[in-house]
């Protein structure tokens, strides 16, 4: 039974590997053919371009993944049922479920992967790749924002930064200012510089006053002051991701890049005002991000069936099918979100549709099988 699982995870990958890697050329052929200019110009090392492509097509990678499961899945059951292996199996003794095991079990594993991409590698690379497309492909260095403003709503603390470097974690001339419910600053904290480390801020020449509104005038009166070389303020929570995510919101990187779950929550909790159109599409961006991978499960439990079904057809036919079948699937989805995003449909039902009618269909062609 060993044996055989190996061939059929063989059978299954074989296709699949070379679609995603032809997928992969073809979409990263499109994207050098627009930039094949700067990059003769540059003529960047291996390690450079490896790193823009990498951060390229992290961001993309379930569109890559899902429609080479689906040719994969199709083109292996195909030739099973073309060359009479599955009668084989089957007259065998071996069940549907236990045959196509490999392929489904397979499919969890891309999701995973998909998974992990999308929460710790691909929004940094795809950020580092948009500063490298930025630089004209010779090289990146330190990073540097100037005029950096963020607001945590929740907590009432502003920040007006000189200039911000990522790469350090270093704020330079940074002011922050504590107010109260009526926009009143309660607190300021001046310094030349600020760097975060072992989960706090240390900030160096820092001035630090009180202040306290006047009942009768509401006039803003000091109340204490406190100036020095190196001070610690642990009550100060934002992190330099907070910054990050704050100048990718605002629009000031060229390019937009993708957020992880960590990222997209700790932005929601800051901002406790947020309108609730744009709270309703944070939710779905959320949501999404457990659901998207699991398209690769919902592809393939849909391909096998379908393999089978045109095992008595031509490869060109199942390839047709499959790229239409990933086209209705694509527009499903995107129409859905869209939908949900603004609030016509619950986000709950613009997350599960797309899914769930491939999934039912699949399920049924799958139970027809056994």
């Amino acid at each position: 039974m060993r044996t055989l699982r190996r061939y059929i995870l063989s059978e299954f990958l074989t296709p699949v590997i070379y679609c995603l890697l032809a997928f992969s050329a073809l979409y990263v052929v499109i994207e050098l053919f627009g930039e094949f200019d700067k990059i003769v110009a540059a003529k960047p090392p291996a390690r450079l371009l490896l790193r823009y492509l990498g951060g390229f097509l992290a961001k993309d990678l379930q569109w890559l993944v899902t429609p080479s499961l689906l040719l994969g899945g199709l083109y292996a059951m195909w030739q099973l049922a073309r060359h009479g292996e599955l009668t084989a199996m089957r007259a065998s003794g071996v069940s549907f479920a236990t045959i196509t095991s490999p392929m489904v079990g397979a499919s969890f594993a891309f999701a995973a992967l998909i998974a992990a991409s999308s929460e710790w590698y691909a929004p940094e690379a795809s950020r580092d790749a948009a500063r490298i497309k930025a630089a004209a492909f010779h090289g990146i260095g330190a990073t540097s924002y100037e005029d950096v403003p963020y607001s945590n709503f929740r907590d009432r603390r502003d920040w007006q930064i000189g200039a911000f470097i990522p790469s350090s974690n270093t704020v330079m001339d940074v002011k922050v200012t504590w107010s109260n419910a009526d926009g009143k600053p309660l607190a300021t904290l001046d310094a030349s510089r600020g760097v975060f480390s072992d989960g706090a801020w240390i900030f160096e020449d820092a001035s630090y006053k009180r202040f306290e509104i006047s009942e009768g005038t509401g006039a803003q009166v000091q109340i204490s002051s406190d100036e020095r070389e190196m001070m610690v303020v642990p009550e100060i929570t934002e992190s330099p991701r907070d910054f990050m995510l704050g100048i990718v919101q605002g629009g000031v990187l060229e390019d937009s890049v993708e957020m992880s779950y960590g990222d997209m929550r700790r932005y929601i909790e800051a901002r406790p005002n947020l309108a609730p159109a744009a709270r309703t599409s944070w939710r779905y961006e959320m949501a999404n991000r457990f659901a998207a991978p699991f398209a690769c499960v919902v592809i393939t439990l849909f391909a096998i069936p379908a393999g089978v079904a045109t095992g008595r057809q031509s490869v060109f036919i199942g390839v047709v099918s499959a790229i239409l079948m990933f086209l209705v699937f694509y527009v499903l989805t995107i129409t859905c979100g869209v939908f949900a995003k603004k609030g016509v449909i619950p986000v709950w039902a613009g997350i599960i549709a797309p899914n769930a009618v491939f999934l039912a269909a699949g399920l049924s062609m799958f139970h027809r099988q056994r």
